[in-house]
């Protein structure tokens, strides 16, 4: 079974201060690269890296 959830937001209804928070997490949280490594025995490894 899908169940499917839409939410919309109107930043003019919104305070200042939920809007922010609103756009951080959902801009903020993100990687800056990406970094690979392959161990010696070949085994492939991807992660996000983030200063």
């Amino acid at each position: 079974m899908l169940i499917s959830i839409h939410i919309d937001f109107d930043p003019a209804e919104m305070s200042r201060n939920d809007f922010y928070k609103l756009l951080t997490s959902t801009v903020v949280p993100r990687p800056i690269a990406w970094v690979s490594t392959v161990s010696t025995d070949g085994v492939q490894n991807l992660a996000p890296a983030k200063f």
